[in-house]
């Protein structure tokens, strides 16, 4: 078989491999040649082999390997073998230049950032990600498979567009946003069943101010510092119903325990008017400049302004609350 950049893959359902090659290349997209393409070939008895493009280089090529390996969010279990012509001197020793190689995870591995590689003199290295490179010595026979190219059927080729990579990367951040959700929110539930036994065993204890404290604090920052989640409508929704439960359980504690602090009580208002800013100032901002604003330590300076004017607006609003209430 006279292919370079090629990988055989025994087990595993083909639209598991499918998807986890979707997904590598929405991760790297960034960094990958333009139009790159991926063909994707059943051979039977789930065993597939994936021709990758030959502009792939020798550090993109293992990252691939690994990560057909250990996709996220896939659960399978294959072996994955891939075959290549060694070129890359930054990643490589000199003396390995232009060797075939058989790049393979070892299943003695136990870090899962680095691949393993058997020369056609079967030598054996380890490529860590981190740019180490290190000799090794397993039972590992470099050998090409036996694969009659003439026979294979039409490959299923697999790229994507700017859309379909979007779409990617938005299927991978909802499900990371629905596992932190669930997290913080049994967080929350926690706090809130502490903080009120506590209230009604000893009001006057370190975990009555401490709990309360950090339920004021932890919705607020909460909210501001996960905004990705606050762009899906669905999490919006969720997020002012907990807001409007955490104020009303402001108001339940400053009812029957009057010796709540008065800046944390006002506190509770802070999630639920703040949600109420976001949401228009966020439109506003995407139809002016036509991109979500970012967030983040650091930001541009028009994303900066938009963070801070969402603040201000909200300790502004309960500001005056508290001047007449």
């Amino acid at each position: 078989m006279n292919i370079d950049n090629f990988i055989i893959i025994k087990g595993g359902l083909c639209k598991d491999i499918k998807k986890a090659l979707q997904q590598w290349i929405a991760l790297y997209s960034k960094d990958l040649v333009r139009n790159i393409k991926l063909e994707l070939y059943g051979l039977g008895q789930e065993r597939y082999l994936i021709v990758a493009d030959k502009r792939l280089n020798n550090e993109k090529f293992n990252y691939l390997i690994n990560y057909l390996r250990y996709p996220e969010g896939i659960e399978y279990n294959i072996s994955v073998e891939g075959y290549a012509t060694v070129r890359d001197e930054k990643i490589y020793p000199q003396n390995l230049l232009n060797k075939k190689i058989l790049v393979y995870l070892s299943d003695n591995d136990k870090e899962y950032d680095n691949v393993f590689v058997t020369t056609e003199d079967n030598e054996t290295y380890k490529i860590d990600f981190n740019g180490k490179v290190s000799r090794v010595y397993e039972s590992k026979t470099f050998s090409i498979p036996d694969i009659d190219t003439n026979l294979l059927q039409k490959p299923e080729r697999i790229a994507l567009t700017k859309r379909e990579i979007t779409d990617v990367e938005n299927e991978k951040l909802k499900k990371s946003i629905t596992n932190r959700f669930r997290i913080i929110l049994a967080l929350i539930i926690i706090t809130v069943a502490i903080n009120s036994s506590s209230l009604f065993i000893n009001p006057n204890s370190e975990i009555s101010s401490d709990t309360t404290f950090i339920l004021v604090f932890f919705v607020a920052i909460w909210f501001h510092w996960d905004y990705k989640m606050l762009r899906i409508d669905k999490y919006y929704s969720y997020s002012i119903i907990i807001a409007i439960l955490h104020l009303a359980y402001g108001h339940f504690i400053r009812e029957y325990f009057s010796d709540v602090d008065t800046f944390l009580y006002y506190g509770f208002y802070f999630p639920i008017l703040y949600l109420i800013i976001q949401k228009p100032v966020r439109l506003f901002f995407i139809r002016k400049f036509n991109r979500e604003p970012i967030v983040e330590p650091h930001p541009p300076l028009l994303d900066g302004l938009y963070g801070i004017s969402i603040l201000l607006f909200t300790v502004g609003i309960i500001s005056v609350i508290a001047m007449f209430t």
